[in-house]
């Protein structure tokens, strides 16, 4: 993740770990066979944060 190359791993951890937290929700997009939109992903990311 670019936030690990940037020297922030604790930052990257806890972006990875709301990420995890989402997709394990069965939150995805079209893409991915869901139906969320990007902002649904980004407040569900957000608010996990």
């Amino acid at each position: 993740m670019m936030l690990e190359h940037l020297g922030e791993a604790r930052a990257s951890a806890r972006l990875m770990k709301a990420v995890e937290t989402v997709t394990a929700k069965k939150v995805f997009t079209p893409d991915l066979g869901g139906n969320a939109r990007t902002r649904d992903i980004t407040a569900a990311v957000i608010g996990a944060l």
